[in-house]
């Protein structure tokens, strides 16, 4: 039998490969020719100076924080200047007051020298005219006028009542503080059912020269006794009415503060001052001493203490201990 002889398949042929390189061929040869055109069109696209001037931009970014760097360091060396000398004029002020105070204990320590002794300078034998007595100037719990004619003003209305002993302590020591040129009058007001009620000390309306026998005692116990009256309210527009029309410089009202509209024409408080002072035009000074319990009412120490200084008088606060029969 004759063997047959085999067969091997040839997946490409030589034409094949022939077409194949000389596609490759085709296409190396039009890249070759495209090649330029595509440079130019990338040169077109990323200009020739894009690189230089990001580096150059990142160049002057790196400068600038370098330099904002240095200006920070400049400023926290400024600052740390700043610190360091305020601690060395603290210490030096420091310094200072301690010396200051041992100076002052040494002072204290070292003892008084004796005072000088004083030769009298000779009297002339014709000496010249002597001064002219300088004026006196009245003085109560810090308040003060150089008025000579002093009128005590005492408001009697019922709500005084249970300030007694804080009344007479006021009056009793305004009257005691007065000098031999000083003249007194006390006025005690309130407002009763017949109408507005006025007593005073003495009875013919005049003043009492503190000089004369038995002035202050006699002023202190009247007062006393119109304590023992309160009652009504405090009509005290009238009784200003009366005290400005009368004599006297300064005036001293001791008070709750606590002025009834309704005894006074209506007037709230604000515009009752406003009317005292209008009828005053600062003619006479008018002080103010509130008594009692004036922390329980609003606006009574308001009251007075306005009232005195729209009128160039002062103001003065007793406090009572004692419960008033309107609390």
């Amino acid at each position: 039998m004759k063997r047959r002889a085999s067969r091997e398949i040839e997946v490409f042929s030589m034409s094949a490969i022939d077409l194949f390189a000389a596609a490759m061929g085709a296409f190396a040869l039009l890249a070759i020719i495209l090649l330029p055109y595509y440079q130019n069109e990338l040169r077109e696209k990323t200009p020739d100076n894009a690189i230089a001037q990001l580096l150059r931009a990142a160049e002057e970014s790196s400068v600038e924080t370098e330099e904002k760097k240095k200006a920070l360091e400049i400023k926290r060396s400024a600052m740390a200047r700043n610190v360091s000398d305020i601690k060395s004029d603290a210490q030096e002020l420091l310094n200072k007051l301690r010396a200051a105070e041992q100076t002052l204990l040494e002072m204290q320590a070292a003892p008084t020298p004796p005072p000088a002794v004083v030769v009298p300078e000779p009297i002339e034998e014709e000496p010249g005219p002597l001064p002219e007595p300088a004026t006196v100037s009245f003085r109560f719990l810090g308040m003060n006028t150089t008025a000579d004619d002093v009128v005590i003003a005492m408001d009697m209305s019922r709500c005084m009542g249970g300030h007694e002993a804080s009344v007479n302590k006021a009056v009793e020591r305004i009257v005691l503080s007065l000098q031999d040129n000083h003249a007194v009058k006390i006025v005690g007001f309130q407002q009763t059912d017949a109408g507005p009620r006025v007593r005073q000390w003495p009875s013919s309306g005049e003043l009492r020269q503190i000089n004369a026998g038995g002035t202050k005692t006699a002023a202190i116990d009247y007062a006393k006794g119109l304590t023992r009256n309160f009652g009504g309210s405090a009509s005290m527009l009238d009784a200003f009415d009366k005290m400005l029309a009368g004599p006297g410089q300064a005036i001293f009202l001791v008070s709750d503060g606590l002025p009834n509209p309704r005894a006074n024409n209506g007037l709230s408080p604000n515009r009752l001052i406003g009317e005292i002072t209008r009828r005053n035009n600062g003619r006479k000074e008018i002080h103010s001493v509130v008594v009692g319990n004036y922390f329980d009412y609003r606006g009574t120490v308001e009251f007075m203490e306005n009232l005195a200084g729209r009128n160039n008088g002062q103001f003065m606060a007793l406090a009572s201990t004692s419960a008033g029969v309107c609390d």
